[in-house]
């Protein structure tokens, strides 16, 4: 997956990436961003308001059965099973209401022209800005192998979706504040074909990116008078991958987005300190160790079209990475549910929604 680089992680060469930045200078931040607004961010502080969030929402059987069930199978791009959990995805967003389109294409690949499908949800389309977060549904092709890939990356296409059914209610709501929040859209992207059929290439890679990105710096919303790029729209692109064993640990990437970054490192303190997190996990979650910006992942086509990049990737790699051991028996999921957590307050205090709010609690937990 990623880069041919990665183990430049595995190993620690410092020298060695400095050398490879030099060779890639489309890899670090030197493409321009587009954010020309500060980010604000609410605060959520009242403890009632807190274990609405992280304790009620925390469904983790419901979670495994209904949400991450599904993607227990051999996803390559262009197969039936695939396909099937195409089908999970999309139907959920429709259940909820989002509007759901399917970005279906062809590309050429080291085994032929293989059909790809990128599936976008967009809680309200009408909103000037969006915040995407992302992941990639598909699994590495291995000959032979039942490659189920469930860091890499069913268990972050999964988190999202758990995120969205746990917080429709707050986000039907949501913002009552009259901050610049009240004009950002949530748009959910889950891209296929993240992965090299064989090696990593420019072009056996990223096919579902590549394409989606040159599409968004081409079209603009229909019947929009403004004419502004799709690209253009974008506030930031939130991307997971790699989540969900207990060596799971991300850095900041990008500093464009360290007042994102930094917003998750406050959360987690918080919610450790005040008994709101549950795993063991022996360290923090976010740390604030400065990664490299490196990677190459889907955002890459959008970073290099201007767009901000949060890019929630676990570095170093976890020990099961691109191995048959990435299944659900290697999965901690007291991490995962910890990850949630963070990442619903996180999400709450960036749209400035309103946990607050009683009337989307559920009757059953009058004290939350």
């Amino acid at each position: 997956m990623k880069i041919s680089i990665h183990t430049c992680y595995v190993l620690h060469a410092i020298p060695m990436i400095a050398f490879l930045l030099l060779l890639h200078p489309a890899h670090n931040e030197s493409a321009k961003t587009q954010t020309s607004i500060p980010r604000k961010f609410r605060w959520v502080t009242k403890d009632s308001a807190l274990r609405y969030l992280v304790q009620e929402m925390s469904v983790m059987d419901e979670f495994q059965k209904d949400i991450l069930g599904p993607f227990e199978t051999v996803r390559v791009s262009g197969t039936e099973e695939n396909k099937k959990v195409q089908e999970h995805i999309k139907s959920l967003f429709l259940k909820w209401g989002w509007h759901v389109e399917l970005d279906r294409f062809e590309d050429s690949t080291p085994y032929g022209t293989k059909e790809f499908t990128n599936i976008i949800a967009t809680h309200n389309p009408n909103k000037p800005q969006r915040i995407v977060l992302a992941c990639h549904f598909d699994s590495k092709y291995f000959k032979g192998g039942k490659f189920v890939a469930a860091t890499d990356s069913a268990v972050p296409c999964a988190i999202l979706l758990e995120t969205v059914r746990q917080m429709q209610c707050l986000l039907d709501k949501g913002s009552r504040d009259k901050s610049s929040a009240k004009d950002i859209s949530l748009q959910l992207v889950f891209f296929d074909g993240e992965e090299a059929f064989k090696a990593w290439t420019a072009k056996d890679s990223l096919y579902g990116a590549r394409h989606l990105a040159k599409r968004y710096e081409e079209e603009s919303e229909p019947g929009d008078p403004s004419d502004i790029k799709k690209i253009n729209k974008i506030r930031e692109l939130v991307l997971l991958d790699l989540i969900g064993t207990t060596d799971t640990q991300f850095t900041s990437q990008f500093s464009s987005t360290s007042d994102l970054f930094a917003q998750l490192i406050k959360t987690e303190k918080h919610l450790r300190s005040n008994g709101f997190l549950t795993g063991k996990h022996s360290g923090p979650i976010f740390s604030d160790r400065q990664g490299w910006g490196g990677i190459e992942d889907d955002h890459k086509p959008f970073l290099e079209r201007g767009v901000d990049i949060l890019h929630l990737i676990s570095t170093p790699f976890p020990s099961v990475w691109h191995k048959m051991t990435d299944d659900w028996a290697h999965l901690d999921f007291g991490l995962i549910d910890d990850f949630s957590r963070i990442f619903r307050v996180f999400l709450s205090n960036v749209l400035h929604l309103q946990p607050e709010d009683r009337g989307c609690r559920r009757k059953s937990n009058p004290e939350l």
